[in-house]
């Protein structure tokens, strides 16, 4: 007996649906086996996840082995930079919590010659006891972030002490997660933390290809690399000028994000105080804030900040300009011999006898 039209059009629907199962799942595979999305784009899509909290845009994604400009990024089961860590302290164990952006992070280098890690073995041989810092720096972060990411996540992790590593552009919106699964400043296209590109190699994929392919017919690459520096120069034309643009915030703050920024400076120290932690705000200069005509407009407004919100601020400045030499990969990123300067001098703080 021949199959009615209706059952042999339902046969094939159901092969269609079959044929489409087996191809997304065939891509998804394939896509997170080979890293597809890390080697096409150049940067990895992976790394981040989007959150629906308003003060916290994204997070490390928990579990990822992935590179970031050339250099090998691990991100452990609590969604921190660097090795597999406990939930709480183990006895006996002195636990920091390194807050902070792609500083602290360490753009540019290995987790280890970050410094957190640097503090780490600082404080142990120091002390000859047992210490951990966690390295809890995400690119892209502002003081507002930093704040979120201590009362939702830091405070359980159970650490006596805090430590910010403060970039100069910490006043500034941190950008959100977007539909192509990278930053973007567009707050507009912030991501879900249900959307598909949040979840989904393989579709993050094909929307790469898809927003590629438009760029392409409008003679626009998808994703623009930023200017190097001129031969001789130590920084690029672009770096410097966004450079100045950060000197001339702090000389005249335009709008609400100076106000932002300290009421979350105000934040950090409330937590701290009302859950006994000791926080230490390291401030990071520039690398384009050494010599004669250097402007230290943003230390010296920080410095009026911090105390008179009785906050323990740590100036960097002079600690990198009496070592002298190049301490920066580009205007904001130390270094690895600027991680260990910073490494130093919080250890000294953290150590210091009658705080």
């Amino acid at each position: 007996m021949l199959a009615s039209p209706l059952v042999r059009a339902w046969r094939v629907c159901l092969g269609l649906l079959a044929s489409l199962a087996v191809f997304f799942a065939t891509g998804e595979i394939v896509s997170r086996s080979l890293d597809l999305v890390d080697r096409l784009n150049g940067f990895p899509r992976r790394l981040f996840v989007a959150t629906d909290d308003p003060h916290l845009p994204y997070l490390l994604r928990p579990g990822v082995d992935t590179s970031v400009r050339g250099v090998p990024v691990r991100v452990n089961a609590l969604g921190l930079r660097g090795p597999e860590a406990t939930p709480e302290p183990a006895a006996g164990v002195h636990r920091v919590l390194a807050l902070g952006d792609s500083a602290t992070f360490g753009e540019y280098l290995t987790v280890d010659e970050a410094f957190p890690a640097v503090l780490e073995h600082e404080l142990v041989a120091r002390t000859g006891q047992r210490w951990e810092v966690l390295n809890a720096g995400v690119e892209g972060y502002n003081t507002e972030a930093e704040l979120a990411f201590l009362t939702t996540r830091g405070l359980a992790l159970r650490p006596e002490a805090v430590v910010v590593g403060f970039n100069l552009n910490d006043f500034d919106r941190a950008p959100v997660l977007g539909p192509l699964g990278v930053l973007t400043s567009d707050q507009t296209a912030r991501l879900s933390s249900r959307s598909l590109a949040n979840r989904s190699e393989f579709y993050l994929l094909l929307r790469f290809f898809t927003a590629s392919v438009g760029h392409l017919v409008h003679g626009q690459p998808a994703v623009q690399a930023l200017p190097a520096p001129t031969a001789g120069e130590r920084f690029s034309t672009f770096d410097l000028a966004v450079s100045r643009q950060r000197k001339a915030y702090y000389r005249q703050p335009t709008d609400e994000r100076w106000q932002g920024m300290v009421d979350a400076l105000r934040g950090l120290g409330a937590v701290a105080a009302g859950h006994h932690l000791r926080l230490v705000v390291a401030v990071i200069p520039d690398g384009d804030q050494f010599g004669p005509d250097a402007d230290l407009t943003p230390q010296d407004r920080l410095r009026t900040v911090c105390a008179e919100l009785g906050l323990d601020c740590v100036d960097l400045r002079p600690a990198f300009a009496a070592a002298g030499g190049a301490l920066h990969v580009d205007t904001m990123h130390p270094n690895a011999a600027g991680q260990r300067l910073i490494a130093d001098a919080l250890a000294d703080r953290l150590l210091e006898p009658g705080r």
